[in-house]
């Protein structure tokens, strides 16, 4: 098709992905919280699904019921890491307009 510049395109997606990349970035230093048994486990985590703090309540340590606070503890990372990923997709999803890009979003 004639009048069409590829060059022009090739930019626009270069700015693209580098103001996707300076998001992660930003994303990186974002937290959100998560908790598990009725707020005694507290997970923090970043915006590219790190874990930075996990707090519990110390009414759960009991010796003799180890695998409640493993569970707690895991469904309280889950929840973390779940809303890290939704938190990341969204953010990236208005910068993108929404549309899919392999690798990035």
């Amino acid at each position: 098709m004639p009048g069409i510049d590829l060059n022009y395109f090739i930019r626009q997606a270069n700015k693209l992905t580098e103001k996707i990349e300076q998001r992660k970035k930003e994303l990186a230093e974002e937290t959100v919280e998560a908790q598990a048994g009725d707020g005694r486990v507290t997970v923090v985590a970043n915006c590219v699904q790190e874990i930075k703090s996990i707090k519990i309540d110390k009414s759960l340590v009991d010796p003799n019921d180890l695998g409640m606070l493993e569970d707690l503890v895991t469904a309280g990372v889950n929840a973390a890491l779940a809303s890290s990923r939704e938190k990341m997709q969204r953010e990236l999803g208005k910068i993108s307009g929404g549309v899919k890009i392999p690798g990035i979003t």
